[in-house]
């Protein structure tokens, strides 16, 4: 093999390897505690039932002393990338959407706070 066609083919090879990557990613429950359907829960009266009715089951499940809390959890993770074969470059940016609800002994509600991110 000649030193051009060695050349060539290295070349050729390097732009081969050259490549872009996406990168989309989902974990957690499904978000479904929006302002509408949360705005049927009431503190001092909703119970850990309907909270699990309304969403379902969370992403865990918190004991403290005296009270627990239900976490809803949603992660979306979306980026993009340049693979170049000595130099590589990811960017990834994470979003989370998050409900948490606290109740009482008795498994009344207490307290709620909700987060949906706007996808932009």
């Amino acid at each position: 093999m000649t030193t051009l066609s060695r050349i060539a083919v290295t070349l050729l090879s390097i732009g081969l390897l050259q490549a872009c990557a996406q990168y989309d990613n989902k974990r957690g429950v499904e978000v479904n505690w929006q302002d509408g359907v949360v705005a049927n829960l009431q503190t001092g009266k909703s119970t850990r039932k309907d909270v699990m009715d309304l969403l379902g089951p969370p992403s865990q499940l918190i004991s403290m002393d005296g009270e627990s809390a239900l976490y809803y959890l949603f992660a979306h993770s979306q980026g993009d990338g340049l693979v170049l074969g000595l130099y590589n470059r990811m960017t990834i940016d994470t979003r989370y959407d998050r409900a948490i609800f606290f109740f009482d002994d008795a498994e009344v509600l207490t307290e709620f706070s909700t987060h949906i991110v706007d996808d932009q």
